[in-house]
């Protein structure tokens, strides 16, 4: 609920909520929420508040308010949106969340930054409305939804009705990656989180991505990651992630 008006959530949902407007939460015991709460102010650094309950009225402190800069309106950014229609601004997300559980020097710099531009390029999109094509998104969502499955590039030709040169204009436009690059970054996305199950072996999540070999899932691991699959699978028993709200 923000204000009077209630919008329903769904993965990969964007609300923007402006300084001091009222808003709640009501989540059903069958579809629990799993979410990234982002108290922002981009012009005033505050420490960060970890919060995994909220128990209003009493946890309410209007010191912590961000504060609006003049001449600044939020209302073209307020309400909600589906981050799906912009798959540049899920991957830098992802790239910050990854970030942010690392233990690295000047952490903190690097991840503000990063989330002070993602936070511009959305503005940026809204504020234009620069809406993707949803022929492109519809292979996206596909790569996404069946990363172990390698098609030939035709099949994404029939799906979308373009000719092959359009394909991959259209589809170097909108993600700044040529369809191969952008399969195998979600691939690779995929075996990072997968890594993280240490009941899986390095094999089964090879096949599983669709690699016909170990050594070749490796290598493209490796050249994506800096590091090998095994050697992440070793520091992530040794560093399980943490599961917060920020």
């Amino acid at each position: 609920m923000i204000g009077e008006r209630s919008y329903p959530l769904q993965k990969g949902t964007l609300l923007f909520i402006p300084p001091g407007v009222t808003h709640s939460f009501r989540q059903s015991v069958d579809q629990p929420i799993s979410a990234y709460d982002l108290y922002c102010d981009p012009y005033i650094p505050i420490p960060t508040h970890v919060h995994l309950s909220f128990n209003p009225p009493s946890d309410y402190r209007p010191e912590l308010l961000t504060s609006v800069a003049e001449g600044f309106d939020p209302t073209p950014l307020s309400g909600i949106a589906s981050l799906s229609q912009y798959p540049e601004l899920i991957q830098t997300f992802k790239q910050i969340i990854r970030l942010n559980r690392t233990d690295i020097e000047y952490k903190s710099e690097i991840v503000n930054s990063l989330l002070y531009s993602w936070l511009l390029q959305w503005a940026n999109l809204k504020a234009a409305e620069n809406m993707p094509d949803f022929r492109i998104q519809r292979i996206i969502d596909l790569m996404e939804q069946y990363p172990g499955i390698n098609p030939p590039y035709e099949q994404w030709l029939e799906l979308c009705k373009l000719r092959k040169s359009q394909f991959y204009s259209l589809f170097k436009k909108m993600t700044g990656l040529t369809p191969k690059e952008c399969f195998m970054r979600i691939k690779m996305e995929r075996a990072h989180s997968l890594l993280q199950d240490n009941d899986r072996t390095v094999t089964s999540i090879a096949e599983q991505l669709g690699f016909s070999t170990i050594h070749y899932f490796s290598k493209q691991f490796s050249k994506y990651y800096g590091v090998s699959p095994s050697q992440l699978r070793r520091s992530s028993r040794l560093n399980p992630p943490a599961h917060r709200f920020y």
